[in-house]
């Protein structure tokens, strides 16, 4: 017999499903999907299929809805998916996105391979789930997959819109300080950044239970996937042993039944300034993940550190994109031009989009304190995408005050206009 209170009971049946039972949320089916694929860079049958994991969410019961494909950043893993899954379900949006090779379930294949490969297993998800038409997003360094994929992209399938979320900017145009030292680093060591990930990991579970860290350390890893301020700043400086308790699950949220962990945040982001506002956690509970993380640390962390590679152009890593040799192994030799690169590849896709007749509308989401592309990677991104080539109007170009390199699309003020444009592209 249950004998919890009707006020009660109906207080948790209006809960979001990810805060009635994380763990079962969490491995859903749709969030843990396969198929297969036969690789292009490869003779037919010269290699046996190869397996991609990919995660379904948002308006999943609807034939209908519109579709967006989310190229993820460096790191993402196919569960990141649940953090845009309840907003896009409350606009009607399904979402798909991919782990890359070597992440998640999918098979590992040569650096030189990767952009191509990963198009292969792309259209491979898209047969799976009977999608023809949808819109690309893609963060960070998903520019490179989605400039690959709009120029490859076979005539059976078509893009409607592009949004480009932190766009990646390489250091040799953007000025980055970080990422211009990352490139004298041995590309050996550039390649283990997945297996240093994941050893940090492993220690910050054990330390954080310890110490009390209320999942900051893994949180941080997540970037825009922290769904805000869960410590409090208004603790009393004597409390009482009951004030005490109560400051303790103010500063860590997890220790709040899940009614008060989704009462606390509409209360702090309420507080905040319009474009500082959230949404995560009107879907998911704090410490969700921190779940989602060890599930991709077991599953291997070693794509990281191919990203890493494919974005300083190490290791025989290539963008496949037009200045760059085509030929296995042209990797970053002197006979290319890096500084044309971007140039290069916009400029060719802009050309045979208008060759093809084909229209994708083009918008830009950038932070201001972006760290990994600085001022200087967005001057020139904007440059030459809105005033050169005229690919992006200048409306669609958005900078976010006081949003970092992961902040984008954690936020409402990005978010919600974003899925406003991809509603009206696939309405016309």
């Amino acid at each position: 017999m249950d004998n919890t209170p009707t006020a009660a009971r109906t207080e948790q049946s209006a809960l979001p499903p990810a805060y009635l039972d994380p763990h079962a949320y969490l491995h859903r089916e749709q969030f843990h999907r396969q198929t297969t694929y036969t690789p292009s860079y490869a003779p037919a049958g010269t290699l046996e299929p190869q397996i991609v994991s990919y995660a379904v969410a948002g308006s999943t019961s609807n034939p209908t809805a519109p579709v967006v494909v989310w190229l993820n950043g460096m790191g993402g893993h196919r569960l990141a998916a649940t953090l845009l899954d309840g907003i896009f379900a409350s606009r009607g949006v399904r979402l798909v996105t991919l782990d890359r090779p070597s992440a998640g379930k999918s098979t590992p294949v040569p650096l030189p391979y990767r952009v191509p490969a990963s198009l292969d297993a792309l259209v491979a998800v898209l047969a799976a789930e009977h999608v023809s038409t949808f819109s690309l997003l893609s963060h960070s360094n998903g520019i490179l997959y989605a400039l690959y994929t709009l120029r490859h992209l076979p005539k059976d399938l078509s893009v409607r819109s592009w949004h480009l979320s932190s766009p990646y900017v390489p250091p040799w145009l953007s000025g980055s300080v970080a990422l211009s030292a990352a490139r004298w680093i041995p590309a050996p060591l550039v390649g283990q950044l997945g297996t240093v990930a994941g050893a940090v990991q492993r220690l910050a579970g054990p330390l954080e239970r310890g110490m009390g860290w209320s999942s900051a350390a893994v949180r941080d890893w997540g970037g825009w996937a922290s769904m805000g301020p869960w410590s409090s700043s208004a603790a009393p400086a004597r409390p009482t042993a009951a004030a005490a308790s109560t400051a303790a699950a103010e500063d860590d949220p997890e220790l709040l039944p899940p009614p008060k962990q989704l009462a606390r945040f509409r209360r702090l982001n309420a507080q905040r300034p319009p474009h500082k506002r959230l949404y995560g956690g009107y879907y998911l509970p704090p410490g969700l993940f921190a779940r989602g993380m060890q599930v991709a640390i077991e599953e291997g962390l070693d794509a990281m550190g191919q990203e890493a590679m494919l974005c300083l152009r190490q290791g025989g890593a290539r963008w496949v994109c037009p200045g760059e040799s085509e030929a296995a192994g042209g990797g970053a030799g002197a006979a290319v031009d890096e500084g044309q690169l971007y140039e290069r590849a916009f400029e060719g896709l802009r050309d045979l989009l208008r060759a093809e007749g084909r229209e994708v509308e083009l918008s830009a989401w950038c932070g201001e304190d972006d760290a990994l592309v600085p001022e200087k990677g967005r001057r020139y991104l904007r440059a030459l995408l809105v005033d050169r080539l005229e690919m992006v109007d200048p409306s669609r170009w958005h900078e976010i005050e006081d949003a970092g390199h992961d902040d984008t699309l954690g936020l409402s003020c990005v978010i919600e206009p974003l899925l406003d444009d991809v509603l009206r592209v696939h309405e016309q």
